[in-house]
C-alpha cells in the first residue's frame, strides 16, 4: 500500500500550473504486488484522472485495490478502518479524514467544520481540506431568478456538481480542487468535442427534415398517414418521403431509425415557424412599400365554419405589383359590424397602418359594399383614402347568372347538362363504357366535366367537351339504355338543346377571356374597363342574322350527323274572330325567326346591358384623374388638380409643378400602364417626386 499513499501524497503536492496544463494524470499501481501488511494484492490497473471526471473516482479505485485503510509504513492496524495518517500518527477508531503530520486524532466530516466552511465560495484550499466529505451538495429551497432556480436533481445526475448558498452558485469539485476558484458562469454548457460534433450533426439533420417539410407544403400534400408504427406499409409521406431520400443520404439514413425531428407536434412547430418567417417577409416588403390595398372574401369550409380570407397589394420599389394571401381568419358573424372589426383587428396584429390603406376590394353582397354599413363604409370613416372597388371577376360571375335567371331556356338546357355528369361520371361502369368508346374511334379519352357554381365562366370547358365527344355521348346512353339515359338521350337528341349549345359556347368562349385578363394581378382598372367594352362590342357585333345563320346551320349539320329530326315548324292557331281573329290576324313565326328572335337575341339582349350597367359601377373618377395624370398626355386642369390634392391630402402647387414636368417629358406619348412605370424609373421620377 505504500506506493499508492505515495502516490496520492504526490499528486496533491503537484504543482497548480502543472495540473492544468495537463489534461489527465495515470497513477499505475503495481501489477499482483503484495501489501506490506500482508493483506491482499493490488490487481493491474492504470487508473486515469481526467480535470472534467469526479476525484472521487479515482480515491474509490485506489482503495478498493486492497481491504483495509490507506496507511503509511510505520502505521498500525487499526480494529475498524481509519483514515489516511502520517508516519508518526496512530490510528483512530473512527473513521477520518488526511490529517497533519503531528495530528494524534481524527474527527469525523461533520464535526469539522459548519456548512458554511465547506460553500464552495471559499475556494480550493477548503476543498481540500474536506476533500474526502466530497461535493458540497446542500438540500434546501434555492432562489428563484427570473423564473428559474438551481434543481437538487442535479446532484444525482452530475456527481461533480456543488451548490454554494452565499454566492447562489454552481461549482465544479474537481475545477475548484484543480484551478483554484472553480468558478465558470457556464458551467452547465460546458461540452467536449464530441458533443460538439454531435450538435453539429442534429442541425444538419434538422436542415433536411425542415427541406423536406417546404416540400410537402409547396405541393400541398398530406404529413401524416393512418399508422405510422414501424410495421406500417405506408407510413405518411413525411416518413415515407424521408425513407425515400434516406437511400442516397447517409445523414438522413443515420437518423431516421431514432425517428428525431419527426413527431407530428415538431412538424407542426416547424410549419408554423415557416410561416412566420414568411409572413415576416411579406409585411417588411409591403410596409417599405408604405401603401397598400385589401381584398377579402369569405367562405364556408368544410367543417361548416365560415373563414375570410385576406390578400394585400402593394407595388415595390421599382413599380412591381404583388398580390399576396396572408391567411384566413375564422367570424362567427357575417354582418358588415362584425366583418370591418375583425378586418381591423387584422390590419393591426399586421402592424400595418390604416392611414396607408389606399384600396379595398370585396365582392358585391351588401354586407360588404352597402352603403352605410357595409364594411367599405364603415372602413372609410377610419382609413379615408380607401377607396372600394367591386371584384372585376365578382361582376362579371354576375352578370353570367343573370342570363340563366332570366332566360328560361338557357336554364332549362344548363339542367340537362348537370344531369349528364350526374349519370356518366356518378357510375364507374357507365365512365368506363365513355371512356371505352372514346378508344374505339381514335380520340382522346375526355370525362364530362361538372357545372361550376362559382365561377361561371369555367362552363366553357364543360360545353366544350360535349361538342367535341356529343356522338360518343349519345352512344353511352344508347348502350347503357336506363330509364333516366333514355329521357336524357330524348334531351340531348333535340335541335333546341343543340342549338343553345352552340350559342352559349360562344358567349362562353368570350366571358372566359375576359375573365382570364381580370385576375392578372398588374391590370388597371382602365386596361380593365377597356378590355370589357372590347367584350361587349364584340358581343353586339353577334346580334344580327348572319351570325345566327352561322350557328343555325352549325346546329343543322350536327342534327343531320346524329339523324335527329330537325325542328318542326310551330302550328298556326287560328284566332276566334271575336277575339281579334280572321283574316288581319297576324302570321307566326317560322322555326328560324323563333329561335333567332326569343332566343338568340334575348340571351344577347340580357347578358350586354347587364355587363354594362355592373361595370359601371367601377369607372371611379379619382382613379380615372389618376389614370389621366400619368398615362394621357393631356394637362389635368384646376378643378381636377384640387381633387387629387385634397383626397391625397398633397399640396396643390407641388402637384401642378409636377405634373407639368412630367408632361412635358412625356413629349406627347401616350402610354399604358407598362409603358408609363417604365418611363418613370428610367427618369427618376418615383425619386424626384
Amino acid at each position: 500500500m505504500s506506493k499508492t499513499n505515495n502516490l496520492l501524497t504526490k499528486y496533491f503536492k503537484r504543482d497548480k500550473k502543472k495540473v492544468i496544463n495537463e489534461s489527465t494524470t495515470e497513477l499505475t499501481t503495481a501489477a499482483d504486488e503484495p501489501n506490506e501488511d500482508g493483506g491482499g494484492s493490488c490487481s493491474p490497473k492504470r487508473l486515469k484522472l481526467d480535470k472534467n471526471n469526479d476525484l472521487s473516482i479515482l480515491i474509490c479505485s485506489a482503495a478498493a485495490a486492497a481491504p483495509g485503510p490507506l496507511t503509511s509504513p510505520t502505521s498500525t492496524r487499526s480494529t475498524t478502518p481509519g483514515p489516511i495518517t502520517s508516519p508518526t500518527s496512530t490510528s483512530s477508531t473512527t473513521p477520518g479524514l488526511l490529517t497533519s503530520p503531528t495530528s494524534t486524532s481524527s474527527t469525523t466530516p461533520t464535526s469539522l467544520a459548519s456548512h458554511s466552511e465547506r460553500d464552495p465560495s471559499h475556494g480550493s484550499a477548503v476543498a481540500k481540506k474536506f476533500i474526502f466529505a466530497g461535493p458540497y451538495q446542500p438540500d434546501l429551497k434555492f432562489p428563484t431568478v427570473d423564473h428559474r432556480h438551481f434543481c437538487r436533481q442535479w446532484y444525482s445526475i452530475y456527481s461533480w456538481l456543488e451548490y454554494s448558498k452565499i454566492k447562489d452558485r454552481a461549482f465544479c469539485f474537481i475545477c475548484r480542487l484543480s484551478y483554484g476558484t472553480g468558478k465558470t458562469d457556464d458551467w452547465f454548457s460546458l461540452t467536449d468535442k464530441q458533443h460538439a460534433k454531435q450538435a453539429a450533426e442534429n442541425r444538419a439533420y434538422l436542415v433536411e427534415i425542415i427541406r423536406t417539410i417546404v416540400f410537402l407544403c409547396k405541393q400541398g400534400l398530406a404529413f401524416r398517414g393512418h399508422r405510422e408504427h414501424g410495421q406500417s406499409f405506408n407510413k405518411g409521406d413525411f416518413l415515407e418521403l424521408l425513407a425515400l431520400r434516406s437511400l442516397d443520404n447517409p445523414l438522413i439514413k443515420k437518423n431516421l431509425n431514432t425517428l428525431k425531428f419527426t413527431d407530428h407536434k415538431i412538424q407542426n412547430e416547424i410549419i408554423e415557424l415557416l410561416q412566420q418567417k414568411i409572413l415576416t417577409k411579406i409585411l417588411n416588403e409591403c410596409r417599405r412599400a408604405k401603401y397598400y390595398s385589401v381584398m377579402n372574401d369569405e367562405t364556408t369550409d368544410i367543417s361548416c365554419h365560415e373563414q375570410v380570407s385576406s390578400v394585400i397589394r402593394y407595388v415595390d420599389d421599382k413599380l412591381n405589383v404583388f398580390e399576396k394571401f396572408v391567411g384566413f381568419e375564422r367570424t362567427a358573424s357575417m354582418t358588415g359590424e362584425a366583418l370591418c372589426a375583425l378586418l381591423i383587428k387584422w390590419l393591426s396584429k399586421l402592424d400595418l397602418k390604416l392611414e396607408n390603406l389606399v384600396g379595398q376590394c370585396y365582392d358585391g353582397g351588401s354586407n360588404m359594399r352597402g352603403e352605410y354599413q357595409g364594411v367599405s363604409a364603415r372602413l372609410r370613416q377610419v382609413a379615408s383614402l380607401g377607396i372600394y372597388v367591386h371584384c372585376n371577376g365578382h361582376i362579371l360571375n354576375l352578370c353570367l347568372i343573370d342570363v340563366s335567371a332570366r332566360v328560361p331556356s338557357v336554364r332549362n338546357n344548363f339542367g340537362v347538362v348537370s344531369s349528364l355528369y350526374n349519370l356518366i361520371e356518378g357510375s364507374a361502369k357507365r365512365q368506363q363504357v365513355f371512356e371505352n368508346i372514346q378508344k374505339e374511334a381514335g380520340l382522346q379519352a375526355l370525362t364530362v366535366k361538372q357545372l361550376c357554381e362559382t365561377r361561371w365562366t369555367c362552363r366553357f370547358e364543360c360545353l366544350k367537351v360535349i361538342l367535341l365527344r356529343f356522338n360518343e355521348i349519345v352512344t353511352t346512353l344508347e348502350v347503357t339504355a336506363i330509364s333516366d339515359g333514355f329521357l336524357l338521350l330524348n334531351s340531348l337528341q333535340s335541335f333546341d338543346f343543340i342549338i343553345h349549345l352552340f350559342i352559349m359556347s360562344e358567349i362562353y368562349l368570350l366571358t372566359n377571356v375576359l375573365s382570364k385578363s381580370l385576375h392578372y394581378s398588374n391590370i388597371s382598372l382602365t386596361d380593365a374597363l377597356v378590355q370589357v367594352k372590347i367584350t361587349v362590342d364584340t358581343l353586339k357585333s353577334l346580334r344580327n342574322e348572319p351570325e345566327f345563320e352561322r350557328f343555325y346551320s352549325e346546329a343543322m349539320k350536327l342534327c343531320d350527323s346524329n339523324d335527329i329530326v330537325p325542328p318542326k315548324e310551330i302550328r298556326k292557331k287560328k284566332v276566334p274572330a271575336r277575339f281579334g281573329g280572321g283574316v288581319d290576324a297576324p302570321a307566326a313565326l317560322n322555326v328560324k325567326d323563333h329561335y333567332r328572335i326569343n332566343i338568340y337575341y334575348t340571351i344577347l339582349d340580357t347578358i350586354i346591358p347587364a355587363i354594362n350597367g355592373k361595370f359601371d359601377e367601377n369607372v371611379l373618377d379619382i382613379v380615372i384623374l389618376m389614370e389621366k395624370l400619368f398615362l394621357n398626355k393631356e394637362l389635368l386642369n384646376d378643378n381636377e388638380i384640387q381633387e387629387l390634392s385634397q383626397h391625397y391630402s398633397i399640396s396643390y402647387d407641388d402637384l401642378k409643378v409636377e405634373q407639368r414636368l412630367y408632361k412635358t417629358k412625356m413629349n406627347d406619348q401616350k402610354m399604358n400602364l407598362s409603358q408609363a412605370t417604365k418611363f418613370i424609373l428610367e427618369n427618376n421620377f418615383h425619386i424626384a417626386f
